[in-house]
């Protein structure tokens, strides 16, 4: 049933591919990089320019060479999304089958791992890298632990592990919990995958200060503010969903079997580390999908373990696992998903209202300031502003506001596009720039468009 219930989702999600609707502040902002990376323009743009790039450099070319085929590079990054859930899926499947567990619990790890990203997070189906990256690290923890542990497994998986990194550099949890594993079981294999490891991201590195002309480590941690409570919500947020997985995976830690181990230690690391990364300003639940991976691979091994010894305790974990992020979709869940026009006609009125919109500032002359930076995206703005990274940057004081005032003081831009609640709120001498110089021409569900006074 939860893998019915995912399968249906993924359909959704597909249906919702091709619209032009604001689904993810990122989508337009990888789009503009994913541009430069086809056009050969500046991937990481330097001051004084309000646009920012924190990410490292692969998924750009990727959907940039996808958007080739469908002429839509936004549309491009939510197939890559949807299509690396699915290889991603696959791969946990793989993994549990590759350590011992039968094929109905592989589909138990894969449904739970899909159940926990689509019930706690938006980012399957949207053009942003993560999920890419999570398939070639999973395709790559497959690769070691799946055959004989040999030098070219343990190259291909180091292979496919730095380029999960060099796609989504938070990825840094299952090369870690493989390092540490091997340290403990099998010190030479442990060796050998961290040279590999290393000599890669060497080679990454060196490729991007000659291709791209840019020292990646200096350009990929901007400064962005950290909250406790946000650290908090978070924990309140994953327990509610995943107390089994999490459970299962710090029971193992303490197994005598090595299989077990593996998959203890990893969920310890991922739940820690993406716990910290959480805090992080813009960081959203995908800071904790590699402890939806490793709770996916933990809960499954230890169904098995206890299957055939006590299975009506093997049912009561596969329960709790399973129900929490199953509520926790129900709660969510469009009331209109049995209508025939939620699955035909998806998001109509959205779609409308975004198409108006992006209309109206393409036909504007001149730039654009956008929040949602789809919109001016979709409109063939040149991109002007990063509201997100440049506030930090702001609260940072490593940019100053007086340099965006300013503009728009000389009415610099034609249009301006603000959310319904403006990122901008958070700069209050901005916010009275922009309302002493511009007047709001309309709105609509996605906020209003404002046009010089």
């Amino acid at each position: 049933m939860t893998a019915f219930l995912a399968a249906l989702t993924l359909v959704r999600l597909a249906s919702l591919a091709n619209l032009e609707i604001s689904r993810n502040y990122n989508e337009g902002w990888n789009a503009y990089h994913a541009l430069a990376a086809m056009t050969g323009g500046a991937l990481y743009p330097r001051a004084p320019s309000f646009f920012v790039n924190n990410y490292p450099p692969l998924s750009f070319f990727v959907a940039g060479a996808l958007g080739r085929l469908t002429g839509d590079l936004i549309v491009a990054g939510r197939i890559l999304s949807l299509l690396s859930t699915l290889v991603a899926a696959w791969a946990i499947f793989a993994s549990v089958r590759a350590l011992g567990t039968s094929r109905t619990e592989g589909l138990f790890a894969a449904s739970l791992f899909l159940a926990k990203l689509l019930a706690a997070s938006t980012y399957v189906g949207i053009n942003d890298p993560q999920m890419f990256a999570h398939a070639l690290g999973c395709l790559g923890f497959l690769a070691i632990v799946a055959g004989p542990r040999t030098q070219a497994s343990l190259a291909l998986g180091a292979l496919l592990l730095t380029l999960a990194v060099f796609t989504k550099h938070m990825l840094i949890v299952q090369p870690l919990a493989l390092v540490i594993w091997f340290a403990i079981y099998d010190r030479r294999s442990a060796v050998r995958l961290a040279i590999f490891g290393l000599l890669f991201a060497l080679l990454g590195l060196l490729l991007c200060r000659i291709a791209l002309g840019v020292n990646l480590t200096d350009v990929l941690f901007t400064a962005r503010s950290y909250r406790l409570e946000w650290l908090l919500q978070s924990l309140k947020d994953f327990l509610l969903v995943s107390f089994a997985p999490l459970g299962a995976g710090l029971f193992l830690l303490f197994s005598k079997d090595r299989r077990a181990v593996l998959c203890g230690i990893y969920t310890l690391l991922a739940f820690c580390i993406g716990l910290y990364f959480d805090g992080g300003a813009g960081v959203g639940r995908n800071a904790l999908f590699d402890a939806a991976i490793a709770g996916a691979l933990s809960a499954s091994l230890l169904v098995h373990r206890l299957r055939v010894r006590a299975p009506a305790a093997a049912l009561l974990l596969a329960l709790a696992c399973l129900v929490p992020p199953g509520v926790a979709a129900l709660q969510q869940a469009e009331r209109a998903w049995l209508t025939q026009d939620f699955w035909l006609k998806p998001m109509a009125k959205d779609n409308a209202a975004a198409k108006a919109d992006i209309a109206f500032i393409r036909q504007r002359p001149g730039p654009a300031l956008c929040e949602k930076l789809s919109f001016c995206f979709w409109a063939g703005k040149d991109v002007q502003f990063d509201a997100f990274n440049w506030i930090e940057a702001v609260h940072a004081h490593t940019s100053d506001e007086r340099d965006l005032i300013a503009l728009i003081d000389a009415h610099y831009f034609s249009t301006v596009e603000m959310g319904i609640k403006p990122r901008l709120d958070a700069l209050p001498d901005v916010m009275a720039a922009i309302a002493r110089n511009y007047r709001t021409h309309h709105a609509d569900e996605y906020g209003r468009i404002l046009i010089p006074r």
